[in-house]
């Protein structure tokens, strides 16, 4: 199981005495993670639903998905850990005693979220989000700085009021679903719970709803919830980073996904969770306008983006019609692999450049063309241009409030959009092509082996373009799954085409 292999990867960190070592046991458990994770995907979209154990672990469409976005960020992360935190050594940093623990709390964070995934019990995915809270606690602090400390007592401070809210709306619901099927375990089973879903006290789910959604979406960044974020993204190591934006959101978003489709089949229906969704989706878009603006440091930036994101994400969740949740989930997709990229590149840059203030940061395509290239290709992806994927995604989400009969939410989210974009251009250009200032640069040498770093956009590239059908037929089982339906696919495969 790839859960198991996770932990026992973490373990053998531990003894791992040489770097060598460490990019041994690393290079294996992913090839180990990356065989199991991959083969259980396979199945779930090729055969439906699998379990083990009695259903104790189980994974559907919407897992799989999820499940692939962290095998595969992990992956990328971990990979480019090894010469980041080989830098970070080199430069005094971080001692070389210290890497260890660095990948011990990377594989034990990858762990608790393949937990999140795998678990169709709602309490025990609440086990797996606060999981999540306690490893990437300690990576957030690991330069153990003064700023960095900080932010990671404000991550947990936060983090914690927040998922005790949720932890409130899964006892309410705890307490719903008892009356009908007793009070044990199986009484927070997902599964079970969407069979049920019509008997359950419609006032209590609508109270435990709104817990679960407010401590959720406090972890997905949501505004108001969202104050650790920029803390969290800007202080911790740059792969951190890129895992905390490009996977640990999604695995939030994941558990309100469950409580939004359970919702939507009890007597609440769909508008109650969809309009919450829509709400915190489009509070926070329009607010990380001033934010991303007005900022100067340069991981501050990407980390007020990922709330955008999630905002964009939760929008077409909202919205609920078929096209709109299929530009949501492939926007998942997206948004994971492109931010993971941009944390990585932006990471290195500062590395380079010695700090992450954005007015500081000069001529980066002049100075390193393969590092500016990849990084112009990451303002374009992450800001919805085409031919990038990012734009079919969000095309098709903004289609869902025209056919959902919503324009003037249509214009606010394109006027939102687009004064964004000219944050992003304003910013990026002045790194890319402005004229480098005469201070000493700390690393002045690039070499081709940077250009695999740009895997990431390169696929995103391609999903632009075309849409493989492997892929596309995933994405609506993902969908009819959220949505329930069947019977509408037809036409819906057409649509999907024409993006």
């Amino acid at each position: 199981m790839f859960i198991v292999v996770a932990i026992l990867a973490a373990f053998c960190m531990l003894i791992s005495t040489s770097s060598r070592a460490l990019r041994l046991f690393n290079s294996l458990a992913l090839i180990a993670l990356l065989g199991l994770a991959g083969e259980m995907i396979l199945r779930v979209f090729g055969q439906g639903p699998q379990s083990i154990w009695g259903g104790f672990f189980s994974w559907d469409a919407l897992s799989a998905l999820l499940l692939g976005v962290i095998v595969v960020i992990a992956a990328y992360v971990i990979v480019y850990s090894f010469s980041y935190m080989e830098h970070e050594v080199a430069a005094g940093k971080v001692p070389q005693s210290r890497l260890p623990r660095y990948y011990f709390w990377v594989w034990m964070f990858i762990g608790t979220m393949l937990w999140v995934v795998s678990t169709p019990n709602l309490g025990l995915l609440w086990v797996g989000i606060e999981g999540t809270t306690l490893a990437t606690a300690l990576l957030v602090g690991f330069y153990r700085q003064k700023t960095a400390v900080e932010a990671a007592w404000k991550y947990i401070v936060l983090c914690t009021v927040g998922i005790s809210f949720a932890l409130l709306g899964t006892m309410i619901l705890y307490a719903a679903s008892g009356r009908i099927n007793g009070y044990s375990l199986a009484a927070l089973d997902w599964r079970l719970l969407v069979g049920m879903a019509p008997q359950l006290d419609p006032a209590l789910v609508k109270l435990g709803c709104i817990f679960a959604f407010i401590g959720y979406g406090a972890k997905v960044g949501f505004v108001p919830m969202h104050p650790w974020l920029p803390d969290a993204h800007s202080q911790a190591p740059s792969p951190v980073s890129a895992l905390l934006s490009g996977v640990l959101l999604n695995c939030a978003l994941y558990a309100i996904l469950r409580w939004h489709i359970l919702v939507r089949q009890t007597g609440l229906g769909p508008d109650f969770s969809g309009k919450l969704l829509l709400v915190f989706g489009l509070i926070s878009l329009g607010a990380m306008m001033a934010f991303i603006l007005l900022q100067k440091d340069i991981k501050r930036l990407l980390a007020y983006s990922s709330v955008e994101h999630m905002g964009i994400i939760a929008l077409g969740l909202g919205l609920g019609t078929p096209l709109a949740v299929w530009g949501a989930c492939f926007h998942l997709i997206l948004h994971a692999l492109t931010k993971a990229n941009l944390f990585v590149v932006v990471g290195r840059v500062v590395q380079m450049m010695g700090t992450r203030q954005i007015p500081k940061i000069r001529g980066v395509m002049s100075l390193w063309p393969y590092t500016g290239g990849i990084l112009f290709m990451g303002l374009l992806a992450i800001t919805g241009m085409p031919p990038f994927g990012t734009f079919r995604s969000e095309i098709s989400i903004m289609a869902g409030f025209f056919q959902n009969h919503h324009p003037i939410l249509g214009f606010l989210t394109a006027l939102f959009l687009a004064v964004i974009f000219a944050g992003f251009l304003y910013h990026f250009l002045g790194m890319l092509f402005g004229t480098p200032g005469e201070r000493c640069l700390k690393d002045k040498g690039e070499g081709k082996e940077v250009l695999w770093l740009a895997v990431p956009m390169i696929l995103v590239l391609m999903l632009g373009v075309f849409v493989p059908e492997p892929l596309n037929q995933a994405l609506n089982q993902v969908v009819e799954l959220i949505l329930g339906r069947g019977g509408e696919y037809g036409e819906f495969g057409k649509l999907t085409q024409l993006f």
